[in-house]
């Protein structure tokens, strides 16, 4: 409720020959001055501004631009961005990307106090950003397809599909319940697909986050060499396809902007 108050504060309008005008910053320093010839006038300015905060600030309209604002500036702000991403991992995610970036943080540290060039050191930082940026993609579809699988059980699906080939066999179906048991039998057939398919993925992935932790060690391991030690950083092939995919929902545009940010 703060932002709403600190918005209708600081709320301005437009005029002409003059621009954008903060009236009510206008008005409460109109009615400081004015109050120290008469103390009145506080009380009475003190009363109006009130009224105007509760009933600007509670509006749901005027909370609806606030919100719709705040959004637009999160999505021009690559760092805000990125952060409302990790704040979608789950601790122990969190704990892993806080954990890479902190190596991260230490081989820069460590090539700046060898004396590298400011240059390399950028060069070796923007590779870095790059490496934290998969590992955070990692973790999070990780995750997602994680709790996908939560809700499929492939011992579960499998015994369905040998009941279902078991009745399939008794001569004495009707054609109808056939059919039925052929088209669930064909479904769950799909679905035991799709749960393979994310198993390997999630291997896939956890195999993609050991080559980036592999990969920032030794880019730490370089940089205690000193410059004769210097490489870049960031160039690994992922084994995953599943991040090409829709897979990151409410949040794919988000991805797909910060994609577009670390390809430059």
């Amino acid at each position: 409720m703060w932002k709403y108050f600190r918005r209708a504060f600081l709320a301005t309008v437009r005029l002409p020959l003059v621009g954008r005008v903060p009236f009510n910053v206008i008005f409460v320093a109109l009615v400081f001055a004015a109050g120290v010839r008469w103390r009145a006038v506080w009380m009475f300015g003190a009363w109006l501004e009130a009224a105007y905060l509760l009933l600007l600030a509670g509006s749901p309209r005027f909370q609806k631009v606030v919100d719709a604002e705040e959004l637009e500036r999160q999505r021009a702000d690559p760092h805000l961005q990125r952060q409302r991403l990790i704040d979608q991992l789950d601790p122990p995610s969190r704990a892993r990307l806080t954990q890479i970036q902190n190596k991260c943080d230490n081989a820069v540290n460590i090539a700046r106090g060898h004396g590298q060039e400011e240059f390399a050191l950028q060069s070796q930082r923007d590779g870095l950003d790059r490496l934290t940026w998969l590992y955070l993609k990692l973790l999070l579809a990780g995750q997602l397809l994680s709790a996908q699988g939560r809700t499929t059980s492939a011992v579960a699906l499998r015994a369905q599909c040998e009941q279902l080939e078991t009745d399939l066999r008794s001569p004495g179906l009707a054609e109808t319940v056939r059919q039925a048991k052929q088209e669930t039998l064909r479904i769950l057939g799909r679905r035991l697909e799709l749960h393979d398919r994310r198993v390997q993925a999630l291997a896939e992935i956890e195999a993609d986050l050991d080559r980036i932790e592999a990969e920032v060690d030794l880019a730490v391991e370089h940089a205690t060499l000193g410059p004769a030690g210097a490489r870049p950083a960031g160039e690994v092939r992922l084994a995953t396809a599943m991040l090409e995919s829709e897979l990151f929902g409410d949040s794919q545009s988000t991805v797909e902007a910060l994609d577009r940010m670390y390809e430059k």
